[in-house]
């Protein structure tokens, strides 16, 4: 435990970060991390871990507190309490309370957090493997508490439909989203509903398929009972639909309509989901300035909205945020607007940041745009130092 505590202060002082600055980068209380600095504390699976990815980017901590912490990267257990939780649920179910759905929730939260400092692969599969153990929850629970059993489940199923579409296997992804649907439906959770939905319309965006992502946008914003926020996340998604179709004018239409849906959710902040955690203005600049990059393929103009909207939105991020995996992708978007605009320069100096956020976090999508973006420029500019370096850093 000491040990643990004396390597956490040695690489904080060494990268000079204070340790309210290192709560904010792992989004952990200030308190905690004082007693786990101190020693009074055993630190968790998952508060290792994202130390290690916190302090990582400058000094290279490769994994140090987690070994020092004796735990595994989050591949196969909850954190021991939490495991030994849900381990007692499913030999008793009839034991099961309202504390016991409510660590769950809790789990998960950290759960999310963990995947925006080290990214989706290390927990497909620990993810997967516990909600094998919240179905059997599922389906003894029974009287007042199922509808929150089922609310719960609906959001650990979503989480996991995200993990796997983040890893490009839709046909799992889909299976957790249809179940997740199924759960949110019977615990009449109309928000998680209009989630899941949304979710669909970005699988079906990332397949290319545009009538898909609109229609299912626009199911996802349809109940006029679900959360603003959420609703103005699928009427951004359905504009940037209509921007992979080319219609311009159908886009900035859906575009206007989340800006008054964000208007009505900044009156209703208290009622946002826990899941939309990561919603905020610059989250919306960035959706924007994405729905732009599709019309700037054929229109300088809107490319040129484009590369500002997504620089804008990035450079407002928090930095643990600007450096998580979904970040990643908007950051390789901007450096496709920046190859657009016929400026190679600056889209290898933008792709080589994703590049370092594909490396950090593992993520096996953005690497793959970034091989076929690289390729790309190497046709158009085979003699461009900045490309030949690009395509090093890759390798």
């Amino acid at each position: 435990m000491t040990r643990f505590g004396d390597e956490m202060r040695r690489l904080m002082a060494e990268q000079g970060v204070s340790l309210r600055g290192l709560a904010k980068r792992v989004h952990y209380d200030v308190g905690y991390l004082s007693k786990v600095a101190n020693g009074r504390k055993p630190p968790s699976a998952e508060l290792a871990t994202a130390l290690d990815a916190a302090l990582d980017a400058a000094l290279d901590a490769d994994g140090a507190l987690t070994a020092l912490a004796g735990t595994r990267l989050p591949g196969a257990t909850l954190d021991p309490d939490a495991e030994d939780r849900l381990r007692q649920a499913v030999q008793h179910p009839s034991r099961v309370d309202a504390a016991v759905v409510d660590s769950l929730a809790v789990t998960l939260a950290a759960q999310r957090r963990l995947e925006d400092a080290i990214g989706s692969v290390p927990l497909v599969d620990p993810v997967t493997a516990q909600l094998t153990v919240i179905e059997d929850l599922v389906r003894d629970a029974r009287g007042p508490l199922r509808p929150k059993v089922l609310d719960v489940a609906a959001q650990w199923a979503q989480f996991c439909g995200w993990l796997y579409e983040a890893n490009d296997r839709f046909a799992p992804a889909r299976a957790w989203f249809d179940r997740a649907t199924e759960w949110a439906i019977e615990a009449g959770n109309a928000d998680m509903v209009a989630t899941v939905l949304t979710f669909q319309g970005s699988l079906a965006w990332r397949a290319g398929h545009v009538g898909s992502v609109i229609g299912l946008s626009q199911a996802a914003l349809r109940d006029r009972n679900v959360y603003p926020g959420q609703r103005a996340f699928a009427a951004m998604q359905e504009a940037r639909g209509h921007a992979m179709a080319g219609d311009g004018d159908a886009a900035d239409r859906a575009i206007d309509t989340a800006l008054d849906l964000l208007g009505l959710a900044t009156e209703r902040p208290e009622d946002a989901p826990p899941w939309l955690y990561f919603h905020s203005e610059n989250f919306f600049t960035l959706q924007r300035g994405l729905t732009y990059r599709y019309l700037g393929r054929h229109d300088r103009a809107r490319n040129g909205q484009a590369v500002a909207w997504l620089t804008a939105g990035l450079d407002g991020l928090p930095a643990d945020q600007r450096r998580a995996e979904w970040a990643g992708e908007f950051v390789y978007h901007l450096a496709v607007a920046h190859e657009q605009a016929d400026e190679p320069e600056q889209a290898c100096a933008v792709a080589a940041e994703a590049a370092d956020i594909a490396r950090q976090t593992r993520a096996i999508r953005l690497r793959a745009q970034l091989q076929r973006l690289h390729a790309r420029l190497a046709a158009s500019w085979p003699t461009l130092p900045a490309v030949t370096d690009l395509g090093e850093r890759l390798a």
